[in-house]
């Protein structure tokens, strides 16, 4: 018997269960890792939003210092995006502006951007609400295909 040296390691009871540790932390960590690409699936008559955006018509004109919007679909507008450009910049505003289905909305609005510069161009792109799916709230999507140039 050799004395001085302990040749004894972890018991097996110990290791399994700091392997199980470290496999459940580097799981969550994983996890939460990923979850940030995931977004959350926002739907509108029980189909993704995204397929609604085809179905938005809508026409939006300048008139008299402000905006009208014409909502000829059948899709409610919430609320509109409005992206402005000048030059190289742009700036993008979001003006409430609820368009039921069928309505037409008249609101005097300032379409400039900062410092008062008037853009060249301007995009109007509509926002729908649709529920987030599997939970009870609602989320607003902008339909960036569905957008109009002024």
């Amino acid at each position: 018997m050799k004395k001085g040296v302990d040749s004894r390691g972890l018991s097996p009871v110990v290791a399994s269960v700091l392997m199980i540790l470290l496999v459940l932390v580097l799981s969550a960590l994983i996890f939460l890792w990923a979850r940030g690409f995931i977004s959350e699936q926002v739907e509108k008559f029980g189909k993704p939003i995204e397929q609604l955006c085809g179905s938005v018509n809508f026409e939006a004109h300048k008139v008299d210092g402000g905006l009208e919007v014409i909502n000829r679909g059948d899709i409610d507008i919430r609320y509109l995006d409005i992206k402005m450009f000048k030059g190289g910049d742009s700036e993008i505003e979001k003006f409430d502006f609820q368009i039921d289905a069928g309505e037409s909305v008249h609101k005097n609005v300032v379409l400039t951007m900062s410092g008062n510069v008037l853009p060249d161009e301007i995009i109007v792109y509509p926002a729908l609400i649709g529920s987030v799916k599997g939970g009870s709230s609602n989320k607003a999507f902008t339909c960036m295909e569905a957008g109009r140039t002024l």
